[in-house]
Parts: structure tokens; C-alpha cells; sequence
């Protein structure tokens, strides 16, 4: 006859066999990596520091540069968080436009960047006075020559100031067009 506790320990085997059989035939659905976040340290594939990036135009000549501090590309996101970003873009004038911000992403294929945090976008042509543009965010077109913002912006061209809610930023036509509540201070000459 078996003892109670061999009956205990066959009536338990009995019990959990099936499902241990279950579980090692039917497998599980249990990720063999787990679940991240997108935007954990481990995540990202490669990073660089102190990072100068050029880009060119067809005619060979530089369409405009990117330098920051670090740079860490996310592939899942297909793109690149920039920190303290600084950039230049020249104009066919020999001016340029440079441009900073707190912080930066940049897409893959360099379709857009968008910049947060004290953006700030200096026109520096080669005659006449400079303008400034200042925002919370701007996301930049390359392809387009073109940025755009829902923030509000100022603009600021000598003692003269606009202040406006969005703003489009035409670079190739030196046109700014803004968006909503628009006001203004112009000192006249």
C-alpha cells in the first residue's frame, strides 16, 4: 500500500504533467527579448561625439552642416537625437543662416529636423542688416528649403520686432510668412 505522502506526491505529479507537457510542446509566446522602450540606452545602435556633418548639394557645393556635441542614432525611430545642435547653411548671396537649439532630431533620409528648446535662427547676409528668429520649436524641410513652427516666434531685424504665433520659413525666396497674432514694433528711420 503507498503512504499518504507517496499518494501526496503522485497525485501532485498526476496534476502538473499535463500542463508541463502542454507548456513544452505547444511553446509559449514569450518574447525571447523583452520589450523596450524606443528611447532607452540601450536602444540606440551608435552614438558619435563632438560630430561635424556635411551635406552637399547636386552642384557639389554645401547645402548646409551639422555639428553637436553627441549624437545618438535610434534605428527602430530611423533617426538621430542631436544634442546642442549648431548649424550653418550658406546662401547664394554668401550670407548664411546659422542655427541652434537646446536639442535636435534628424530623420534618416535628412527629409526633416526638428529642433526644441531655444531655437534660434540668425540670417547673417553679406549686405545689409541681420535678422534673428527665435521659438521654442522649428521643424526644418532641407529638400524644401523650408521650416515651419506652430510655436510662438519672434523676429527681430535691427531695433524693428514681430511677434507672431507660427510662422513658415521660405529660405530660397528669403520669405517669411506668419501664421496668426501678429504684432509689431518698427522703429522708423
Amino acid at each position: 500500500m503507498l503512504s499518504s505522502a507517496r499518494a501526496r506526491l503522485l497525485l501532485a505529479l498526476a496534476t502538473v504533467t499535463p500542463v508541463l507537457l502542454y507548456w513544452g510542446f505547444a511553446g509559449t509566446d514569450l518574447s525571447t527579448e523583452p520589450d523596450q522602450p524606443l528611447d532607452t540606452p540601450s536602444s540606440f545602435d551608435f552614438f558619435m561625439r563632438d560630430a561635424t556633418t556635411t551635406y552637399w548639394n547636386r552642384d557639389g557645393d554645401i547645402d548646409y552642416r551639422w555639428q553637436t556635441p553627441e549624437l545618438r542614432h535610434f534605428p527602430q525611430r530611423k533617426g538621430s537625437e542631436l544634442v546642442a545642435p549648431t548649424a550653418t547653411q550658406p546662401t547664394d548671396d554668401g550670407g548664411a543662416y546659422k542655427m541652434r537649439a537646446n536639442e535636435g532630431w534628424i530623420e534618416d533620409d535628412q527629409s526633416q529636423i526638428a529642433l526644441a528648446g531655444d531655437v534660434e535662427v540668425h540670417h547673417n547676409p553679406q549686405t545689409g542688416p541681420g535678422s534673428v528668429l527665435t521659438t521654442s520649436t522649428l521643424n526644418l524641410y532641407p529638400p524644401r528649403d523650408f521650416a515651419r513652427t506652430d510655436a510662438p516666434a519672434t523676429l527681430t531685424r535691427g531695433n524693428d520686432r514681430t511677434d507672431t504665433v507660427g510662422l513658415e520659413v521660405y529660405f530660397d525666396e528669403r520669405r517669411v510668412e506668419m501664421l496668426s497674432n501678429v504684432q509689431g514694433r518698427y522703429d522708423a528711420p
